[in-house]
């Protein structure tokens, strides 16, 4: 049992380092573990969850820049409707945000 969980071990260290060899992102969280994540989200919350793990905010975005995204891709809301979602996603520990001096509230993917 011991050496296999070592052998597991290896395997997500090379997968980890296959990953950032192709460019994909390489995160803490496991793939099952996403998955259930995915599941527990729906309507307007899981369509800017989605974004989140397309790695959209991977830099700060504000509101309305999630807006636009999500007008790009067919879902025409006003930023009062987002707030919510968002604020679901930042108490999940999912996403996180700063207000610089001046401006609005930046989002950003916090690391786990």
């Amino acid at each position: 049992m011991n050496k296999s969980k070592k052998i597991i071990e290896q395997i997500e260290i090379l997968l980890e380092d296959l990953k950032k060899e192709i460019g994909m992102p390489v995160g803490v969280v496991k793939e099952s573990k996403k998955v259930a994540s995915e599941e527990s989200f729906s309507g307007l919350t899981g369509e800017v969850f989605n974004l989140v793990m397309e790695g959209f905010f991977d830099n700060s975005k504000s509101l309305s820049d999630i807006q636009k995204k999500l007008k790009e891709e067919g879902i025409n809301k006003p930023t009062t409707a987002l707030m919510k979602p968002v604020l679901m996603l930042i108490r999940k520990k999912v996403l996180g945000r700063n207000k610089p001096e001046k401006g609005q509230y930046q989002y950003y993917k916090r690391s786990k």
